[in-house]
């Protein structure tokens, strides 16, 4: 079984309220005994809020020695990775599945709202990722056919239509089976020392030095090409529904001011995460997710809505 402790990574000084949502909401809706917070910077006592009085949360600096023996993979080649990656984005990456070879657990991106256990998941064993719904996945880029670009260009257009039409992640749903699945590294779980996950380490020091800080080539892309290749037993890769519900860019609807919202049509009863792609919203936009905005929006801004329960129950 999946161990019950959900893993987060943040790198830098600087904490965010929305952090402190993901791991509030992880403890109290996702099943999970504790929350291990991996980090590389001292972190204000006022920035952790109720973290700090919660014996289930767990800070722990970044041991990079300590997180390789716990995985049982020598340290040097993951120390010269981590020397040439300077972007968080990309050294989260490589910590998160050091942390989950090590102990085992669920890791999730700060950008998650957790709404129902994933005890279930977690009884399955093995390992476990999400698709989501993208408009270039990576075996597009690769082939580099003049159709697949085609269909790329159509595909994005068509989804920023549906991100700027009014309450468009309705609407969305007519056309999203035409959109390629892909899995996406926001959402990871599995057993101490799993395979796949041990393989996959293995794949990330052999990336070239040319390709390692590309974007996604550590993370989305490599996922990509592993679950392709995993011959493995026990991986399970979950629909978008899971921890996607909506799709990159239409995600933006999350933060969108509505008359009304659809919050029932947009989770459906497998919903286990909502992951609101933090990374496409603006750092001033992610700022105002704080205590005071998520009351006053909850009535008009589905975001809000997800993150009320954790304001009033703090």
């Amino acid at each position: 079984m999946i161990p019950a402790t959900a893993h987060f990574v943040w790198l830098g000084s600087w904490f965010p309220w929305f952090n402190v949502l993901a791991i509030r909401s992880a403890l109290e809706r996702g099943g999970f005994s504790r929350v291990v917070l991996h980090h590389d910077e001292a972190l204000a006592a006022s920035a952790l809020g109720p973290l700090l009085a919660d014996p289930r949360v767990h800070f722990r600096p970044i041991d990079l020695e300590a997180l390789c023996a716990g995985a049982g993979v020598a340290p040097a080649p993951f120390a010269a990775l981590m020397s040439e990656l300077t972007a968080p984005s990309a050294r989260s990456n490589v910590l998160r599945c050091l942390a989950l070879a090590a102990e085992g657990g669920v890791y999730l991106d700060t950008d998650t709202v957790t709404v129902k256990s994933l005890d279930d998941l977690r009884a399955s064993g093995g390992a476990f990722c999400g698709q989501e719904r993208v408009a270039r996945p990576l075996r597009w880029i690769q082939k580099r056919r003049a159709a697949d670009q085609l269909k790329s260009w159509a595909l994005l257009g068509l989804r920023q239509a549906f991100r700027l039409w009014p309450r468009g992640y309705l609407h969305f749903r007519m056309v999203e089976g035409l959109y390629p699945l892909a899995v996406n590294n926001a959402v990871l779980g599995c057993a101490a020392r799993h395979p796949f996950m041990l393989e996959l380490l293995a794949r990330m020091v052999k990336v070239p030095p040319a390709r390692r800080r590309v974007r996604f080539a550590l993370g989305t892309h490599l996922l990509q090409r592993h679950v392709a290749d995993y011959a493995g037993a026990g991986l399970v890769v979950y629909p978008p529904e899971y921890f996607y519900p909506l799709a990159p860019e239409i995600a933006d609807h999350w933060f969108r001011h509505h008359a009304r919202h659809d919050l029932d049509q947009v989770l459906s009863p497998q919903t286990r995460i909502v992951h609101w792609y933090g990374s496409t919203h603006r750092r001033r936009t992610m700022v105002r997710l704080a205590p005071d905005y998520v009351l006053a929006n909850a009535r008009r801004q589905m975001l809000s809505q997800l993150a009320a329960p954790f304001v009033t129950e703090a």
